[in-house]
């Protein structure tokens, strides 16, 4: 084996000199490589411990399966209140209607009141924050005479956020419905699952709104699967492997997704028709608000504000983008707006949403109208 070193190495092992550099060389070698073998044992380590040491979502925590929506809150029957949700005293509880609210709703809005529905994700939910600070909740302080329902759930898709809209937000008589989204839940649109858990796809069939992938499957609903997800995703190899086996260029990369957002602008604007008619058979106005999120960039985020836009304009609708107001503070007070490592609203991250669409629901005479604000 010695001799076969050597030869290869094209030393003779006589050679004093080079003999020894030859030795360092393989000791540097056999180091180099036991040092990426343990490098690539640790990581494989890490990233499973990481993978299994948390919760996969924390939504699993006051969610459930449901076969039209994927998941939805649990009802508070007896009790959904986890005191502790997002930190010390940042509770979340829902309602009997799976609602984000300390109370229930009567079908019927109450005498004096003005009831403004808030469909959206989990920045409408208040991800991070206490039911009494997020957005939708500090909206109905703003007003001596609103009720919000906070319809806002983790991980949805602007699709399941129409859709639990329809089945029991609609249930609802209400004056406003507030349709909150952000660039992620057009993508999630494309899906069948999220972090390994099942949803509905909606897709246009013969100019009608079909849904597909219902009953949605309960297999995406394992914890250990989604662990093991996560840590295989996560070890380099894997990104290795993905790199190797995709040939496809970045021009390829681009048209698909171009061609995926078209078909999902399609839906969209199907969704957008109906909520409006649904809401006008209500008496109620429908608007339509684009919440920022931490680091936008690309092309992406701008093509969907701008496709918002036009869908507001050619409905006539109120559309609430406020991505330049959060950017357009000064980089320092833009950070206190955004919890660190998930991008999600603090609390003064929700206080600022609140106010910015307190101000332009008031600004618009079809929605002061609604509002009746108490005279000062």
């Amino acid at each position: 084996m010695a001799a076969y070193f050597w030869r290869t190495l094209n030393i003779s092992p006589a050679h004093p000199v080079r003999r020894s550099a030859a030795f360092l060389f393989y000791n540097v070698a056999a180091t180099f490589v036991l040092i990426v073998l343990l490098e690539g044992i640790a990581s494989i380590i890490f990233n499973f411990r990481d993978a299994y040491a948390l919760t996969p979502v924390p939504e699993r925590i006051h969610t459930e399966y449901d076969r039209d929506l994927g998941w939805v809150n649990l009802p508070n029957l007896p009790n959904v209140y986890v005191p502790n949700m997002y930190g010390p005293g940042k509770y979340l509880r829902t309602n009997l209607q799976r609602f984000r609210n300390n109370e229930n709703f009567t079908a019927s809005v109450p005498p004096g009141k003005t009831r403004i529905i808030c469909s959206g994700d989990s920045f409408t939910l208040g991800f991070g924050v206490d039911n009494d600070h997020t957005w939708p909740q500090l909206l109905e302080s703003r007003f001596q005479n609103v009720e919000t329902v906070n319809m806002g759930q983790g991980g949805y898709g602007a699709d399941q956020a129409y859709l639990w809209y329809k089945r029991d937000g609609e249930k609802l008589h209400h004056d406003i419905q507030i349709f909150a989204v952000i660039t992620d839940d057009f993508q999630r649109m494309q899906n069948q699952a999220l972090v390994g858990y099942g949803k509905p796809i909606l897709v246009v069939e013969n100019d009608h709104l079909v849904t597909r992938n219902v009953p949605v499957p309960r297999t995406g609903w394992s914890p250990w699967l989604m662990r093991l997800q996560k840590a295989l995703n996560n070890m380099n190899i894997t990104r290795l492997l993905r790199g190797a086996v995709s040939r496809d260029s970045a021009a390829q990369v681009a048209q698909g997704r171009k061609e995926r957002n078209q078909v999902t602008q399609r839906v969209v604007s199907y969704m957008l028709d109906d909520l409006v008619e649904r809401n006008r058979a209500k008496n109620s106005v429908l608007v339509l608000v684009y919440l920022p999120t931490r680091g936008e960039s690309g092309g992406d985020w701008m093509a969907w504000r701008k496709f918002l836009a036009e869908c507001a304009r050619q409905r006539g609708l109120l559309y609430l983008d406020l991505t330049d107001d959060f950017y357009g503070l000064p980089p320092g007070e833009l950070d206190k707006l955004f919890i660190r490592g998930f991008g999600h609203y603090t609390e003064a991250g929700n206080a600022f949403a609140a106010n910015l669409i307190y101000r332009r629901l008031l600004a618009n005479p079809e929605t002061a109208a609604k509002l009746h604000p108490p005279i000062k």
